[in-house]
C-alpha cells in the first residue's frame, strides 16, 4: 500500500501544495503538518518533492511560516535521499535564504538547519560509500582534474556534496557559487564554521576520494592562505601613513576560525598537504611576534598547543621539514619560537610595542597590557595576602594561569564564536598557555622515543635467541628480519636524534629562564620535571652535549647564583655563545638573571681555598638539588662523563649545608666544626636526614649500573677527590670528604664484583692516606681498612679460600700502607691487622706471609 501511495504521491501532495498556495495562515500550516506526515512515512517520490520544494520556495519568497518552512525541509531531506542535484541545492539555498531575514528566531533556526542539512549531504557520503565498498570497480582517479564542473566519476551522493563543498569555497571567497543558485547573501564567518566542521566531522570523504582532496589543495588552502594576509601584513604600531594602501587591519572573528580551520587541515590531512601545512606552520610562527596584536598571539599560541600534545604530529614534522635538505626547520622554529615567545613576555615595556611611534596607533590593542605590569603582585604581597603562583623577572610580574590539564590542549579565545571585537586577554594567559605547551611537548615527545626505545631493545633481544633454528630456509628468514628490523631502527634513531637536536636549545633557554623567574613550587617542580626528562632521554640516546647542557641547568639552579664552580661555568659558557634562529632570523636568548626573590633556607660557607664571606641557599636550592638526586638516582646509567658534574655540584651543596661523613661514608648533619658558619633554617633541618638518606640511596643504587657506567662513576669521585685534595694541601682546615667518603659507599656495595674496581678505588685511597691533611689522611684510611675487612669478610663466590688470586688482591693495598711513615696511618694499619687476625685468622691460609710482613715492616724507630 505504502507502495502505491509513493508512486502516486505527486497527486496526492497536489490538494496541500494548492492549500499553501492560498497563503491562509490557518490553511497553510494545516498542509504543511500533512506534507510533513507524509514524508515521515516515507510515501514522497521524487517528483513530488521537487514539487513541494518549489512550493516552499515561493512561501519563503512571501516570508511565510518561515519557522516551519525550516522544519520541513529538515524533515524532508533527514527521512529519505529522495532529493538530489537542483532540487537539493534549492532547498539548501532556501535556509540560507533564511538565515539573512530580519527576524533573530528564524535566522539562528536556519543557521542551525544549513549546519544539519550540510551534515545530513556528508553522511549520505559516508553510506554511499559503505553500500558500495565491496564493488572494486572503483574508477581510475583523473589527476590534475582542473575543471571545476568534471565530477563524473563521483556516485549521486558524493556528487552533491562535492558541488555543496566547492560552492561553500566560492561564498568564503566572495565569489558567486555554482550549485547553490539563488543565494543572495553570505558571511565569511559562517561559511567558514561550515569548512570546519565538514573538514572535522567527514576527514575520511576528502582522504578517499581523489575528487575531495583536489578541492582541500586547490581550493581551500589557498583560501586559507589569502584570508591570513591582513594579519601576517599587519605590524601593531606602524605607521600607516609611509605605505601607498592601507594596510587592513586583522579582524578577530575571521582569523580566529581560521586558525581553527588550520588546526583541523593539519591535524586531519597532514600527510595530503605536506607542503600546505609547512606555509600554516609558519604563519602560526609568525603569529608569535611581538608586534603583533595580544589577542593574535594569543590564539596562535593555544593553535601551537593543539599541535604540541600530538607527538606523533611532531615527529612527522621533524622528518618531513627539518630531515630534508632544503627545507624550513618547522620543528625547531616553533620550540624557538615559544622560546622567545616566553621571553618577549618578560621584556614586554609597559605599553605594549611603543618604539616605532610616538603616535601609538596599536594602543587600544596592546594597551591593555600596561595597567597591571606596574605594581607587581597586585594581590597585596606586602600583607598577610595569598601569594599567587607567578614568574618574576627582572621586575616584571607574570601571574600563572590554570589554563588547562595536563596533556590536554583546551583553548578558551578559540572558542569565542560569537564574539566580534577582539578580546582582553588576560595577564599571564598567553604565558601559561606557552609554558603547558613546553612541559606537553617535554612529556609528548620523551614519552614517546622512551616508549619505542623500549620495544626497539626488547625485539632486538629477543630475535637473535630464534635464529638457532636447525631448518636453513628459517634462519635465512631470521637474519633477514633481524636485518630489516635494525634498518628501521637506524631510521627511527635518525629521526629521534633529529628531534632532539632541533628542540634542545629551544627549550634549554626557555626552561631555564622559566626555572630562574618562577616563584612557585609547583611550576618549578614541573620544570625541572621537564629538564630532568630531557636530560635522560639525551642521556639514553647517547647525545652528549644536549645531556650535559640540561643536567647544567639542574646543577646551576641548585647553588646559589654566580656560585664559582668550574666545570658548570665551562659547559654555560659554550652554551650561551649558542646563537638561536628562527624562519633563518637570529633571535638572542636573554640568559637568566637569578636575582629571584625567594625564601631563603640556608647560610653556608662556599667550598673555596679561601672562603670570602657566606653563601645562601634558597627553597628553590633545594628543590634543584632533590631533581638532582633523582636524576643521578634513577638515570645513573645514561649520565656518562657528566656525573663529574652531578657529583662536583652535590659536593658543593653538602658543603654549604655542613654535612659531614660518618661510618660507613653515609653523610650526617654534623656539628660545624669551624665555628657557627653555617645558619640552617627549620626547614631545611627537616629536610636534612632526607637529603643525606636520599645521598646514601644514590650511592647504594651504584650496585645496578653495568661495568661501565660503574667506573664512570668511580672516575668522577677520584677526581673530585683529587680537587678537594689540592685545597687541602698546606692548611690543616677542614677538608671536603663528600668524596672520600662516597668512594668508601659506593665500594662496600659493589663488592660482589669487587676485582673490577679494587685497583683504580684502592690505588687513590692508598694517595689519600699520603696527605699531609691529618683530616684528610685519616679518612683515607678509615675508608681503606674499612674496605678491606669488608671485602674479607663478604662472601664471594667461590669463596675466598678457593680463590687465592682474589684475597691477595684484597690483601695488598694492607701491605702497601707499610711504605706511608705517617704514624697515625701506621696506627690504623695494625688495628686493621688485629681485627683480621682476631676474626679470620683461621681462614687466612696463604695470606699469612702477607700478614707476618705488615707486622715486619714495624721498624725500631717506631717503636
Amino acid at each position: 500500500f505504502l507502495k502505491a501511495l509513493k508512486e502516486n504521491s505527486s497527486e496526492v501532495v497536489q490538494p496541500f501544495l494548492m492549500g499553501c498556495g492560498t497563503k491562509e495562515p490557518k490553511i497553510t500550516q494545516l498542509c504543511l503538518a500533512a506534507i510533513q506526515r507524509l514524508m515521515s512515512h516515507e510515501v514522497v517520490s521524487e517528483a513530488a518533492a521537487g514539487n513541494i520544494i518549489n512550493m516552499l520556495w515561493q512561501l519563503m519568497e512571501n516570508s511565510l511560516e518561515e519557522l516551519k518552512l525550516l522544519q520541513t525541509v529538515l524533515v524532508l531531506l533527514t527521512t529519505n535521499t529522495v532529493v538530489h542535484d537542483e532540487a537539493l541545492s534549492k532547498a539548501i539555498v532556501l535556509c540560507f535564504r533564511l538565515h539573512f531575514t530580519k527576524d533573530n528566531i528564524t535566522n539562528n533556526t536556519a543557521a542551525a538547519t544549513v549546519r544539519q542539512v550540510v551534515t545530513v549531504v556528508f553522511e549520505r557520503v559516508v553510506a554511499e560509500d559503505e553500500r558500495y565498498k565491496d564493488t572494486t570497480d572503483q574508477p581510475v582517479a583523473v589527476q590534475g582534474n582542473s575543471n571545476r564542473r568534471s565530477v563524473s566519476t563521483l556516485k549521486p551522493c558524493a556528487k552533491d556534496a562535492y558541488m555543496l563543498f566547492q560552492d561553500l569555497c566560492q561564498l568564503v571567497n566572495a565569489d558567486a557559487p555554482y550549485w547553490l543558485v539563488g543565494m543572495t547573501e553570505m558571511t565569511r564567518t559562517f561559511g567558514l564554521e561550515l569548512l570546519e566542521s565538514v573538514l572535522n566531522d567527514f576527514p575520511q570523504v576528502f582522504l578517499q576520494h581523489q575528487e575531495f582532496s583536489f578541492l582541500l589543495k586547490e581550493r581551500v588552502c589557498p583560501l586559507v592562505i589569502k584570508l591570513f594576509s591582513p594579519n601576517i601584513k599587519f605590524r601593531q604600531g606602524s605607521s600607516t601613513s609611509s605605505s601607498p594602501a592601507p594596510v587592513e587591519k586583522p579582524y578577530f572573528p575571521i582569523c580566529m576560525r581560521l586558525l581553527r580551520v588550520v588546526s583541523v587541515l593539519i591535524k586531519q590531512f597532514y600527510s595530503l598537504l605536506v607542503t600546505e601545512c609547512e606555509i600554516f606552520l609558519s604563519l602560526l610562527v609568525k603569529f608569535l611576534d611581538a608586534d603583533k596584536p595580544q589577542w593574535l598571539r594569543a590564539v596562535a599560541v593555544e593553535s601551537i598547543h593543539r599541535l604540541c600534545v600530538q607527538p606523533q604530529l611532531l615527529r612527522s614534522f621533524c622528518q618531513s621539514y627539518d630531515m630534508k635538505q632544503h627545507s624550513t626547520k618547522v620543528f625547531r622554529d616553533i620550540v624557538n619560537a615559544l622560546g622567545s615567545f616566553i621571553q618577549s613576555l618578560f621584556l614586554v615595556p609597559s605599553t605594549g610595542n611603543t618604539s616605532a611611534t610616538p603616535s601609538q596607533t596599536g594602543s587600544n590593542a596592546s594597551g591593555n597590557t600596561g595597567s597591571a605590569q606596574t605594581n607587581p603582585g597586585v594581590l597585596g604581597m606586602g600583607g598577610g595576602a595569598t601569594v599567587l603562583p607567578a614568574f618574576e623577572y627582572r621586575g616584571t610580574w607574570i601571574p600563572i594561569l590554570n589554563v588547562t590539564v595536563q596533556g590536554s590542549a583546551k583553548a578558551t579565545y578559540l572558542e569565542m564564536l560569537d564574539k566580534v571585537e577582539p578580546p582582553t586577554i588576560p595577564e599571564g594567559y598567553a604565558m601559561s598557555v606557552a609554558f603547558h605547551c613546553l612541559l606537553d611537548l617535554v612529556r609528548g615527545i620523551t614519552t614517546m622515543i622512551e616508549g619505542e626505545l623500549g620495544e626497539a631493545e626488547t625485539v632486538s633481544q629477543t630475535t637473535p635467541e630464534t635464529t638457532s633454528l636447525p631448518a636453513q630456509s628459517s634462519e635465512q628468514q631470521d637474519l633477514q628480519s633481524v636485518s630489516d628490523q635494525s634498518e628501521k631502527e637506524l631510521v627511527s634513531r635518525a629521526v629521534w636524534e633529529e628531534m632532539v637536536n632541533a628542540c634542545w636549545c629551544g627549550l634549554l633557554a626557555a626552561l631555564s629562564l622559566l626555572l630562574d623567574a618562577s616563584t612557585d613550587e609547583a611550576a618549578t617542580e614541573n620544570i625541572l620535571k621537564a629538564e630532568l626528562t630531557m636530560a635522560a632521554l639525551c642521556g639514553r640516546l647517547g647525545l652528549v652535549t644536549s645531556r650535559d647542557a640540561f643536567i647544567t641547568a639542574i646543577c646551576k639552579g641548585s647553588l646559589p647564583p654566580h656560585y664559582a664552580l668550574t666545570v658548570l661555568n665551562s659547559t654555560t659558557a659554550a652554551l650561551s655563545s649558542k646563537s638561536y634562529s628562527i624562519q633563518g632570523q637570529n633571535v638572542q636568548m636573554i640568559s637568566p638573571s637569578s636575582e629571584s626573590h625567594q625564601q631563603v633556607v640556608a647560610v653556608g660557607q662556599p667550598l673555596a681555598l679561601q672562603p670570602q664571606g657566606t653563601v645562601m641557599l634558597t627553597s628553590k636550592n633545594i628543590q634543584c638539588m632533590r631533581t638532582l638526586l633523582n636524576l643521578a638516582h634513577c638515570h645513573g646509567a645514561v649520565l656518562g662523563t657528566s656525573w663529574q658534574l652531578v657529583l662536583a655540584t652535590l659536593q658543593h651543596l653538602v658543603w654549604i649545608l655542613g654535612l659531614k661523613p660518618g661510618v660507613g661514608g653515609a653523610l650526617k648533619p654534623g656539628r660545624a666544626v669551624e665555628g657557627p658558619s653555617t645558619v640552617l633554617t627549620t626547614a631545611v633541618m627537616t629536610d636534612l636526614p632526607v637529603i643525606s638518606n636520599i645521598l646514601s640511596r644514590l650511592f647504594e643504587s651504584s650496585q645496578y649500573l653495568d661495568d661501565v657506567s660503574l667506573h664512570h662513576l668511580i672516575n668522577a669521585l677520584c677526581s673530585l677527590s683529587l680537587e678537594a685534595m689540592d685545597m687541602a694541601y698546606g692548611n690543616n682546615k677542614e677538608p671536603s670528604l663528600f668524596a672520600v667518603a662516597k668512594l668508601l659507599e659506593t665500594g662496600l656495595v659493589n663488592m660482589h664484583r669487587i676485582e673490577i674496581l679494587w685497583r683504580p678505588l684502592t690505588g687513590h685511597l692508598l694517595e689519600v692516606c699520603q696527605h699531609p691533611n691529618s683530616r684528610m689522611r685519616e679518612w683515607g684510611a678509615e675508608a681503606l681498612t674499612s674496605l678491606i675487612k669488608a671485602g674479607l669478610t663478604f662472601s664471594h663466590d667461590p669463596p675466598l679460600s678457593q680463590n687465592q688470586r682474589l684475597q691477595l688482591l684484597l690483601l695488598n693495598p694492607l701491605k702497601e700502607l707499610s711504605n706511608i711513615s705517617h704514624p697515625d696511618i701506621r696506627i690504623k694499619q695494625l688495628e686493621c691487622v688485629l681485627q683480621i687476625l682476631q676474626s679470620q685468622g683461621d681462614s687466612l691460609g696463604p695470606g699469612w706471609p702477607l700478614v707476618l710482613g705488615v707486622m715486619g715492616a714495624i721498624r725500631s724507630d717506631q717503636g
